[in-house]
């Protein structure tokens, strides 16, 4: 998380950066700010999709082992 926040802190001051000698327009560098907004927003929710479905896989995996362990604990209780 420390990572991640002093990478969006170096993107941010990157940009600020980028914006003061900017050789465009500002309504075009305003679109082209818009445009890679998006698509690190497109991919950030592909990323948190994807770990998302890789964690549901992996709890259903470790549930379905734990009841079967549960369930070979409970065979000799219930004879």
């Amino acid at each position: 998380m420390k990572t991640f926040s002093i990478a969006l802190l170096a993107a941010a001051v990157g940009a600020g950066v980028a914006l003061l000698i900017a050789p465009q327009s500002g309504d075009k560098t305003r679109r082209m700010i818009r445009f890679k907004a998006e698509s690190y927003a497109k991919d950030l929710r592909s990323e948190v999709n994807a770990n998302a479905a890789a964690l549901y896989k992996s709890g259903k995996q470790g549930a379905r082992r734990a009841l079967r362990q549960l369930g070979k604990s409970l065979k000799p209780i219930a004879a």
